[in-house]
């Protein structure tokens, strides 16, 4: 059977010297194709759990990896191109570079892989046509709008054909239009490319149209579709 996509295992987590605890004892698999939305309050750890997922923070104990990999086992050189890899990531802000434009933005993964310059370019424009942006694709980020900008940011984070996207309330800065149409392509496109997904929101309905759902409160996360995990 192939590697999962991402998992991790009892995974804890503390701020303040142990005085803070946000995660206690998470353990959760992913496998291609799959979408999870994680929902909780603000300060439950979401974002936390999406920065070890994703190797960007370590846990305290327990373990998480990528495509079968444990992160805890690779240097920064070997963690960062692995992220780069197989990882792609979408935040509540956008964080693209405004200096580039929208085609370059979303070429930035594949440009760090130094991929030639013009089959990344190419490949990010297909993304920026699928998520209906190629008359864009010359723009800087200070000429788009919010939803805009948040699909480039979706866009980049597909140009790799990553095997999971991370995505930590990624409309949260939008109205429900855009909110809603974004999280639609996103689900989408992870659908064409068989990539899993993961989503952490406050947005209930949104968080309805994934496959799996769970709830993160008093550090344990809670499947709500019954396949056990904890």
């Amino acid at each position: 059977m192939n590697n999962p996509a991402l998992s991790c295992a009892s995974v804890r987590k503390s701020f303040g010297g142990g005085d803070f605890p946000v995660l206690d004892g998470v353990s959760l698999t992913l496998r291609a194709g799959e979408t999870l939305a994680i929902t909780g309050a603000s300060g439950s750890g979401k974002t936390t759990l999406l920065h070890i997922l994703g190797g960007l923070d370590s846990p305290d104990s327990g373990w998480a990896a990528a495509g079968g990999k444990r992160w805890d086992e690779l240097n920064g050189k070997a963690a960062a191109k692995r992220r780069n890899l197989m990882l792609g990531f979408v935040f509540q802000f956008h964080l693209l570079l405004p200096e580039f434009s929208a085609l370059e933005n979303a070429a930035m993964p594949l440009l760090i892989r130094r991929t030639p310059r013009a089959r990344a370019l190419e490949a990010a424009h297909e993304n920026l046509r699928r998520l209906g942006l190629a008359a864009h694709a010359g723009k800087t980020p200070g000429q788009l709008s919010g939803g805009e900008r948040q699909r480039v940011a979706v866009a980049r984070a597909l140009c790799g054909e990553p095997a999971c996207v991370l995505a930590d309330e990624p409309t949260g800065n939008l109205d429900r239009k855009n909110a809603a149409a974004v999280f639609e392509m996103m689900l989408s496109a992870a659908a064409e490319k068989n990539t899993a997904l993961v989503v952490a929101t406050h947005d209930s309905e949104l968080a309805s149209q994934t496959c799996r759902r769970a709830a993160l409160a008093d550090g344990k996360l809670e499947m709500k579709n019954g396949d056990g995990e904890k």
